[in-house]
């Protein structure tokens, strides 16, 4: 963890890092109106945060809309790493355990689990909203997933009407938009 606070506290000095490649463990971030992030290492201060442009940028809004209406998801076509997909779900899956609830602030938020470039996340896409998830809420998220896209494809769920998604994508991606 001592690598994070020292790449946290350089990122935070230097105000603006592009492609980053932050080390595994667990990660909070806000997605910004123009796609880049703040982050910073999951539970450390606010003024530990840095500033985050993803290196793939944000697709087009009219062909992913039309794919999500009708199973409130998308695929991308990034192939991810498999033990890097399977050990992010089962840490996201402990965070998770029987229910926990996440708050977003001004702008989109995001709880992440990066494991060997995957990023595994729970997103709350409402300014001021809590999201509560739960091990079977993630299974669920995966089952929908996995049953729409590629396995081990970037890919993300986004519950009918509601404003929580579970997603599994490169870190260098655009995603919780």
């Amino acid at each position: 963890m001592q690598l994070a606070s020292t790449l946290t506290l350089l990122a935070g000095y230097f105000c603006l890092v592009t492609a980053i490649d932050l080390p595994d463990g667990a990660w909070e971030g806000t997605t910004l109106a123009n796609g880049s992030y703040w982050v910073k290492a999951a539970g450390a201060p606010e003024s530990e945060r840095f500033l985050v442009e993803p290196t793939i940028r944000k697709r087009e809004a009219a062909a992913p809309m039309a794919r999500q209406s009708a199973w409130g998801g998308d695929c991308f076509p990034r192939d991810l790493n498999h033990i890097g997909v399977d050990d992010a779900v089962e840490d996201l899956k402990s965070w998770a355990g029987n229910g926990h609830s996440f708050t977003s602030k001004d702008a989109n938020a995001w709880f992440g689990i990066r494991t060997r470039g995957v990023i595994v996340y729970y997103c709350i896409t409402k300014a001021y909203t809590t999201g509560n998830l739960n091990v079977d809420d993630v299974n669920y998220a995966l089952l929908q997933m996995d049953s729409h896209c590629v396995p081990y494809q970037a890919s993300y769920f986004r519950w009918p009407g509601s404003f929580e998604i579970v997603g599994k994508d490169t870190f260098d991606a655009h995603f919780c938009a």
